[in-house]
Parts: C-alpha cells; structure tokens; sequence
C-alpha cells in the first residue's frame, strides 16, 4: 500500500524488479529519492542562522503528525538531516495533492501539551537511561532520560495515533 502511494505521488512505479514487495527497494528508487530531496534541500538549511532549535514538529496535509526535541542544539542538528529525509519521504508517501494546509499553532501546541498528559510508566533501559511512556487514545510521548544527569531529558519524541 505504501509503495502504491509512493509510486502515484512520484509518477513512476516504485516497486523494483529484483523484489516488488521490497519497501527498502521502494524506498531507494531514484523518483522517490528526487522527490524526496526537493523537500530537503527546500528545508535543510533552516538551521543555518540559528544555534537555538532543539526540534521540530511534522505535520502531513495540515494535521500534526509528530514532533522530535532533543536537549541540546548540537544533538538536533547531528540528526536533523536524515529526520528531515525520513519525514520527507512519509509526507510524499501521504501527500494528497489540493489539500494541503499548515498545520495552525494552536493544534501543534495542543498536541504536545496533550500527548505529556497522559498517565506515564517509567522503566530503565540501561544502567544509565530511563524511559517515560506516556499514551491515551490519541498520542504517544516518549522521554528519554539521562540517570547521570540527575534525570535531565534527552530526547522527547511525541507521536500521534491516526
């Protein structure tokens, strides 16, 4: 089905030879790449002129889909390129052409206000770092916590249940 999608936003077929059922392959064909990096290289330089972002949030045809926010600049922008390609490609995979819509401020700040509600279960990973879960029907939240640090966070990563 995803590569159904990927295939009608992109124009050609993406299903390769050697494995249609391969998404990988899907994944790595030339129109999804091309179209792919028209996103990025719209978007990639964002953070040049500014060393205060620490994350971002991802919206598809005007409804939040989810966020990423690191504790430091340096670790955002380490990541934030194959983020962006990531979310390039599902945003191509869902695009629905004539519809879309920015996403407004008020649902991106509700979705991340709702989604660190919800009732929370921690457990440890390693030795050193603590995940929080929350989730109710709509939204997923993870935290990553360094022990070390006296429970700093890491990286908060909120998703939202379509």
């Amino acid at each position: 089905m995803a590569q159904d999608k990927l295939s009608s936003n992109t124009g050609g077929d993406v299903k390769s030879a050697a494995s249609p059922t391969s998404f990988q392959l899907a994944l790595e064909n030339k129109n999804v790449q091309a179209t792919a990096d028209n996103y990025v290289n719209a978007l990639d330089n964002l953070l040049d002129t500014r060393s205060d972002v620490i994350g971002y949030v991802f919206a598809i045809n005007g409804k939040v889909n989810s966020a990423d926010i690191y504790g430091s600049n340096v670790l955002f922008r380490k990541l934030w390129p194959k983020l962006l390609k990531a979310n390039a490609i599902e945003a191509i995979a869902e695009l629905q052409p004539g519809k879309f819509k920015p996403a407004s401020a008020d649902s991106v700040q509700g979705f991340l206000s709702d989604s660190e509600k919800a009732k929370g279960s921690e457990k440890d990973v390693t030795a050193r770092v603590n995940l929080m879960t929350r989730e109710d029907d709509e939204n997923i939240f993870f935290e990553t916590r360094d022990k070390k640090e006296n429970g700093a966070w890491i990286h908060r990563n909120y998703i939202k249940k379509n």
